[in-house]
């Protein structure tokens, strides 16, 4: 049971890990988003929506590390550090990749931190949630966040 037990957390760290390196990188093009959309009329509505949606990555980076280490600071830290990467996407974006930035190279970084998240999701998140056997559950999760996200698209937030 102790090397299953050493397997199992040496997995759920892998995953926060994992999943901190996936935020960061999904939170760069995030970061450039609400620094351009600032100037436009739709700034405050990017950014409280984009803001609400970072406390779900938050956890998923977080519950991992936190079941893995037992460490709410390490778990807390490892999410910090991914979530900065937003406003320092948001920083490098309004001084260096303005002039180059346009609204279709824009949409196109989205576009590609999107897939990475599905991949994400699909590849990892998705069978390590089976392991938990709760596929009701999961599926419940899995069906009102895809309707809160088409909701959003449809409201167009």
């Amino acid at each position: 049971a102790g090397a299953d037990n050493k397997m199992s957390k040496a997995r759920l760290m892998r995953l926060g890990l994992l999943m901190a390196i996936t935020m960061t990188l999904h939170n760069l093009p995030e970061g450039f988003a609400v620094a351009f959309s600032s100037f436009t009329s739709i700034g405050p509505v990017m950014a409280i929506a984009i803001g609400v949606h970072n406390i779900p990555e938050g956890i998923i980076v977080a519950a991992p590390v936190y079941a893995a280490t037992g460490s709410r600071r390490q778990a807390l830290l490892m999410a910090t550090a991914s979530g900065l990467s937003e406003p320092a996407g948001a920083l490098l974006a309004l001084l260096f990749i303005k002039p180059y930035l346009t609204p279709l190279l824009l949409q196109y970084l989205l576009a590609g931190t999107g897939g990475v998240m599905s991949a994400v999701c699909v590849i990892e998140l998705y069978p390590e949630g089976r392991k938990c056997r709760h596929d009701g559950q999961l599926l419940k999760g899995t069906l009102v966040g895809s309707a809160v996200m088409f909701g959003t698209l449809l409201l167009g937030v």
